[in-house]
């Protein structure tokens, strides 16, 4: 059940090349696989191409397995953590240290995909019973009134405010 839901999340999600049209398999020794439609071809995961595709494959598959613990009414608690959904879509710059307007990008494939994204991660957390997402970005959709309303922190050099306090205490051995 893993799989098929994982492989209709992914086909919501963006991705390219050679994911587009893929299933996903989840085998229970914890491996995953991503079969091709046209040729049946398994992908290994150095295979499927871009930190897009990486993406689309994590994100697919955390909500698939949400999916399914809530269908058994597992134990597991309905929370995800996801770090960084805009890596794939912003230039490497070892400078940026702080968040980033989304109304940087330009409207193109990469400003669509983010919120095709954010999109997906909304309507799936809105479907699912009990379902939170912690989202920790860089990028700032304030473009986006869901996203607005449902940031409950910014940590910005401008703010002074952090993940972790200047003050907080040090470990001592």
């Amino acid at each position: 059940m893993v799989s098929n839901y994982s492989s209709e999340m992914l086909a919501q999600l963006p991705s390219a090349e050679p994911l587009t049209g893929a299933r996903m398999q989840f085998l229970a020794d914890e491996r995953i696989r991503v079969v091709k439609s046209v040729r049946q071809r398994s992908l290994n995961m150095v295979e499927v191409g871009s930190d897009q595709n990486y993406l689309a494959i994590h994100l697919a598959l955390l909500f698939g397995l949400h999916k399914h613990f809530e269908q058994v009414a597992s134990p597991v608690p309905g929370l995800l953590v996801i770090d960084q959904i805009s890596r794939p879509y912003y230039p490497k710059d070892e400078k940026a240290e702080d968040e980033r307007d989304l109304s940087e990008m330009k409207d193109d494939d990469d400003w669509r995909s983010m919120t095709q994204i954010v999109d997906f991660i909304f309507a799936e957390t809105a479907r699912a019973a009990g379902l939170q997402a912690l989202l920790i970005e860089h990028a700032y959709m304030a473009i986006d009134a869901r996203y607005v309303d449902a940031t409950v922190e910014r940590w910005t050099k401008e703010n002074g405010r952090k993940l972790i306090p200047d003050d907080w205490p040090e470990r001592t051995e």
